[in-house]
């Protein structure tokens, strides 16, 4: 017999204790489906790299700064921005008018004189879900990489929330089930390792490439570098 979940609704003053039997089709979470669903965690190098992102809205410019700090070659088409993409106009190409579907119905549009296929990855962001919809399955033709803002069905990769320290990178997803806990993971994170884990890495760095080129033996180079690794600091 499966288990009731218990959720609490808050309404006015009052609050109501809801059971909710949540009754899954078989199969639901075979391997296959949790293996698509779940996906494989990768680091992409996006120097210079040419990002589509559709939409100017909030989403959108965290999206943006994300990429242009990755040292992606971003370029963005949307009606209408944010103050804050106003503000790193000079970070991207911004073209001032709206996506439709007949832009994208060719590999190359002639209006915008864009080819899309020259786009290594796309994010697609505007306020319309069906318009994202519609836009990306059309791009799904021209361009493999390409993200949905919360529709992990229809894209093929996503952004975890990322603690930034540097060279050091943590990334928390919890495969688009729940931001909010990605969130507070990432909270507490980023209360355990500061900056100076940078600057520990640099130093670890130096040490491995001196080791490298004076210690023959890798059985003793990883010894000598177990013994020099500190955790935590």
């Amino acid at each position: 017999m499966r288990k009731l979940r218990t959720a609490s609704v808050l309404s006015g003053k009052k609050e109501w204790w809801i059971k909710i039997l949540l009754p899954l089709k078989p199969g639901f979470y075979s391997e296959k489906r949790r293996a698509c669903i779940l996906g494989s965690p990768l680091v992409l190098k996006l120097n210079q790299k040419p990002v589509l992102v559709i939409g100017g809205g909030s989403v959108a410019e965290r999206k943006t700064a994300c990429l242009v700090k990755g040292g992606a070659g971003v370029t963005l088409i949307s009606p209408a921005i944010t103050k804050g993409l106003e503000s790193q106009l000079d970070q991207f190409c911004f073209y001032n008018r709206a996506l439709t579907i007949e832009d994208v119905a060719q590999e190359y549009c002639s209006r915008l004189e864009i080819n899309w296929r020259s786009f290594f990855m796309v994010v697609v962001a505007t306020n319309s879900p069906v318009l994202n919809e519609k836009l990306s399955g059309a791009l799904l033709s021209y361009i493999s990489l390409i993200n949905v803002v919360d529709n992990l069905e229809l894209s093929t990769f996503y952004f975890p929330a990322v603690v930034d320290r540097g060279a050091l990178k943590l990334s928390v997803t919890t495969s688009g089930k729940s931001p909010v806990l990605a969130k507070k993971i990432r909270g507490c994170l980023e209360d355990m390792f500061g900056m100076e884990y940078d600057a520990y890495l640099e130093e670890l760095h130096y040490i491995r490439s001196e080791l490298k080129r004076i210690e023959a033996d890798p059985v003793i180079r990883k010894r000598m570098l177990e013994e020099r690794t500190q955790f935590p600091l």
